[in-house]
């Protein structure tokens, strides 16, 4: 008896043995060496996490994924120490609030992944460094110059610059469906709209109207956005390119009416160009630059 005891038990321990062996063999490491230099633990984790959210069904696929990822993390880190870069006071300020902002959303998840604000920091501060390691390499004293004049152009071509009133021209039934407006209510709300506009071309303020409208959203203050915008209506930047700079004009699109005044967006005296290099740089070579990355990394051994 005592003898078939000590079997049982031996083979318990043995079949808890290789469960455990299998069990490891599913779950990636999370002691990664890039180079031969250990990568926090907290680092890896994200990476891993982001790769399986994007091949959720191919284990072997998530952690090819992750390794590239990591490899491109090190390879951006040491790029940005090896052109002697820095982060201003204000994107340092920018990474504290988006950290802190994603850590009130998502800290409790982070955490049960074992990941670290100090390591969400990290991989924020990473992200900067390839913002400020891209504008380099396309500087005009850069490995590839870009020209400023291009990007000036791009930005002219591909940009507006407006305030705005969104009228709705549609109700709700009692299950919440949308329901078109009369004909009558519609071309009330037209009145109204066209009126302001005529209100802001002699002298008044978009911020004045839309105070007295109702049913409306508003942008009071300057917007700026780029052609295809998803958060407005497929045709809206042509119809805003039709208008002159400081002129304001009501079109129907869709189930919206709009009231918009146009603004100059080249005014230099606003400078809204600077705002916005960074994003038509990233518009003209950013898939360029991936590939650029893509290179670098390749030099870099995750094991």
């Amino acid at each position: 008896m005592i003898g078939n005891a000590k079997i049982k038990k031996s083979c318990s321990v043995l079949c808890i043995l290789l469960c455990l062996c299998m069990l490891s063999a599913c779950v990636p490491r999370d002691v990664l060496t890039v180079n031969g230099t250990q990568v926090d633990k907290g680092v890896v984790r994200y990476f891993t996490d982001t790769a399986r959210q994007e091949e959720p069904d191919a284990p072997e696929a998530a952690e090819a994924l992750a390794h590239q990822k990591i490899a491109a993390y090190v390879a951006i880190n040491s790029a940005f120490a090896e052109r002697g870069l820095s982060l201003s006071a204000g994107t340092k300020a920018e990474i504290s609030q988006s950290v802190n902002a994603k850590w009130r959303l998502f800290g409790t998840y982070y955490t049960a992944l074992g990941i670290r604000k100090q390591d969400l920091t990290k991989i924020e501060t990473s992200a900067a460094y390839k913002d400020a390691v891209f504008a380099d390499y396309y500087a005009a004293d850069g490995d590839v110059p870009v020209a400023e004049e291009t990007l000036r152009s791009y930005f002219a071509e591909n940009y507006i610059a407006f305030q705005s009133v969104t009228g709705f021209l549609t109700t709700a039934d009692d299950n919440g469906a949308p329901v078109p407006l009369s004909e009558r209510e519609i071309q009330r709300i037209t009145t109204v709209f066209e009126n302001a506009a005529s209100a802001v071309n002699a002298g008044g303020t978009v911020a004045e109207q839309a105070a007295k409208m109702e049913n409306v959203t508003a942008n009071r203050e300057t917007v700026v956005i780029v052609r295809g915008d998803p958060n407005y209506p497929e045709n809206f930047f042509a119809q805003v390119s039709e208008i002159e700079d400081g002129t304001a004009k009501t079109f129907i699109t869709g189930d919206y009416i709009f009231l918009v005044q146009r603004e100059n967006l080249t005014d230099e005296s606003r400078n809204l160009f600077s705002a916005y290099r960074l994003n038509c740089l990233k518009s003209l070579k950013g898939a360029d630059f991936e590939k650029v990355l893509e290179t670098w990394a390749a030099k870099y051994t995750v094991a």
